[in-house]
């Protein structure tokens, strides 16, 4: 259900507002609004937004600590995807020393995080400049030595497309005294020393301009091209050891891993708390805030607020107000919030579909996967981990909370549909042992196939009219009963009565019920028009949205489909696995089979049967009732990532 949401006004002394803060943190049921909200009061419309924002300096210093644990986050042992939260009270949040210890663990591992990358870096150029000395290793010439007291040296490469005959040929025309050494040569470049006489320069340049050639960088080299690199080689060596003993120290650091953890954590709270106060109002001597909270906590607040020099109020949402939406449901239920919240929230004056979006969704997965070897599996799966492990609230756990009840349903479908991995029994015992099994079964999922398609069509239709009555319940409880009663109780009548119309039986019933429902909806559904004209054109209009009916019915032909795709697949594996016979290689290639198989047939077909039947409920179902687009009920609490704040604080 959506729980009904109170406004609430609070104008306190700013000598208690960070006590007020905390306790109002530590409650997690306040939600408090920007200042937009506030303009309304004119008694406080002229009272200033406390303070600049800090928030932006804060989301530095968590990145920092994001920076630091992302650093030790390999070394560190690992808890698994259902690790726990490590939990803490409130007051941990708080304390200040602690704080202080985190931010030197951070500093030093950032800094040890910023000391490998140069000695990174420094290895990457040296082994860059390797690479550009490796064709020039055989000369025995030191490379700084680039001219004499009347000739001048030049390194030169030249790429492959270069034709060097021509190249020397010009060079010697521009300057006799001109000497070309080939160092090196490969299918990608050659490698030359040019020597020419110094009054040649210009010249020598300008032959040089019209070939595909380049000038290496040796300024800062000194020794010759195998000295450099043997000297770049032990920069190499050096930087490599320096990197693998900062390592180790981030290896130890990985030890306070949770140190840093907290630190983060703390400044989230901080963010959060900074964020909320650029929502407040204040003066020199007071502020003032508004929120919201559920009616449910009310009390909770009061109490809260009574040990504090306050005026507040506490008012029921006034016309025009956008209350946020708040769920609440039993055990069962809560779970599938999820589904409802992945589509949308509903509107505060809406209804919360999912108590009755429940039962149908476990209904339609047990359908489209039914086979009981599979529901076994993801029952087993999500039951062990939820008693095992014992996840903290939120997807995980709901998740997990799905996969149980939609194991059940799939196990159940599955003994009705005959399929235990398939037919894997009756295949092992027919290809191996000669013997014909057969599974019982209430449907036959492959031989009789339409008994499947008109329970899915039959189930459908009341999926469909369960969305129509809760609309009709709607309008009802907004006063509108008669609008629900023409807009939707008519299309019941003709959506019954077309189908007994096939039935000798009662086809004299059906034929009356569809009549009186298209008469009603000629004369009723252009009630609202201005021009008489219109108002039976409209009505007789209203008559093709039969065809919107149909096609939603034939939807839940998907349950038949998506189960018998399944099936058959299955079915394969299982023929595959028993093909090379009843031997050591064939039960060696049968365990391969049947697990890689039914592993990958379970994934895929357990994955279309999340999404289809999640579009039953969002397109067919939703469709017929649905209000969405609520806005989150976000309270003021301590969001943490990685500490369980502990709520004993909170009673």
């Amino acid at each position: 259900m959506i729980l009904k949401m109170q406004k609430l006004t609070l104008i306190g002394f700013l000598a208690d507002k960070e006590s007020l803060l905390r306790d109002m943190m530590k409650k997690k049921c306040v939600q408090i609004e920007g200042p937009e909200n506030i303009r309304d009061y004119e008694s406080i419309s002229e009272m200033t937004v406390a303070g600049v924002s800090q928030t932006y300096e804060l989301e530095q210093d968590l990145a920092k600590f994001t920076s630091a644990i992302r650093a030790v986050s390999p070394y560190e042992e690992k808890g698994g995807l259902f690790a726990k939260k490590e939990q803490a009270d409130f007051s941990v949040m708080l304390d200040q020393k602690l704080y202080e210890t985190a931010v030197l663990l951070r500093d030093e591992i950032n800094g040890i995080v910023k000391q490998i990358a140069e000695q990174k870096n420094a290895s990457s150029r040296a082994q860059l400049q390797i690479t550009a000395l490796e064709p020039w290793k055989d000369l025995d010439l030191d490379l700084s030595v680039t001219q004499t007291r009347s000739t001048a040296l030049m390194y030169l490469t030249a790429a492959a497309d270069v034709n060097l005959e021509e190249l020397e040929k010009d060079l010697l025309e521009a300057s006799p005294l001109c000497y070309i050494h080939k160092v090196s040569s490969s299918s990608e470049m050659s490698c030359l020393l040019v020597l020419y006489h110094k009054d040649a320069q210009d010249a020598v340049m300008e032959v040089i301009k019209g070939f595909n050639t380049n000038r290496p960088d040796f300024a800062s080299c000194k020794g010759t091209a195998a000295e450099n690199i043997s000297l770049l080689k032990s920069q190499i060596e050096t930087s490599t050891q320096e990197i693998e003993r900062l390592t180790e120290q981030l290896k130890a650091a990985a030890e306070s891993a949770q140190l840093l953890k907290t630190g983060s954590d703390m400044i989230s709270v901080q963010i959060d708390d900074q964020k909320v106060r650029e929502n407040i109002f204040q003066t020199q001597s007071v502020f003032a805030l508004t929120g919201w909270i559920a009616e449910e906590d009310a009390d909770k607040v009061k109490k809260l607020l009574d040990r504090y020099s306050c005026y507040y109020t506490l008012e029921q949402p006034a016309e025009g107000d956008d209350p946020p939406v708040k769920l609440k449901n039993n055990k069962f239920v809560q779970p599938y919030e999820l589904i409802t919240e992945m589509y949308s929230l509903p509107t505060p004056d809406g209804i919360d579909p999912t108590p009755m979006l429940t039962p149908f969704f476990i209904l339609f997965f047990g359908m489209m996967l039914a086979d009981t070897g599979y529901g076994l599996l993801i029952f087993l799966l999500c039951f062990i981990g939820l008693k095992k492990f014992k996840p903290d609230e939120g997807f995980l756990k709901s998740a997990m909370q799905i996969g149980t009840s939609c194991g059940l349903s799939t196990m159940f479908w599955g003994v009705m549909y005959g399929g235990y991995f398939g037919n894997l029994i009756p295949q092992v015992a027919e290809s191996w042992f000669g013997k014909t099994i057969t599974i019982p079964a209430v449907f036959d999922m492959l031989n009789d196939p339409m008994s499947i398609m008109i329970l899915s069509f039959l189930l459908g239709a009341v999926h469909l009219f369960t969305g129509m009555g809760i609309k009709i319940y709607m309008l009802a409880k907004r006063g509108h009963l008669m609008d629900g009663l023409m807009d939707v109780g008519l299309w019941y009548l003709i959506l019954v009565g077309l189908p007994m119309m096939v039935l000798p039986a009662v086809a004299n019933v059906g034929k009356i019920l569809a009549i009186v429902g298209a008469v009603g909806l000629i004369l009723t559904q252009g009630r609202h028009e201005k021009n008489i004209l219109m108002k039976p054109i409209k009505g007789v209009m209203s008559l093709y949205d039969i065809t919107g009916y149909l096609s939603d019915v034939l939807s839940y032909s998907r349950v038949l489909a998506l189960g018998l795709a399944g099936g058959i697949i299955a079915n394969v594996f299982n023929l595959l696995g028993t093909m090379p016979g009843f031997n050591l290689i064939g039960i060696i290639a049968f365990l391969l089979i049947f697990v890689i198989g039914h592993v990958f047939n379970l994934a895929i077909s357990g994955l279309g049967a999340y999404v289809h039947t999640s579009r039953l409920q969002y397109v067919e179902f939703f469709g017929k009732f649905y209000e969405a687009g609520g806005k989150p009920f976000r309270p003021f609490q301590a969001n943490t990532k990685y500490t369980l704040i502990s709520d004993k604080e909170d009673k």
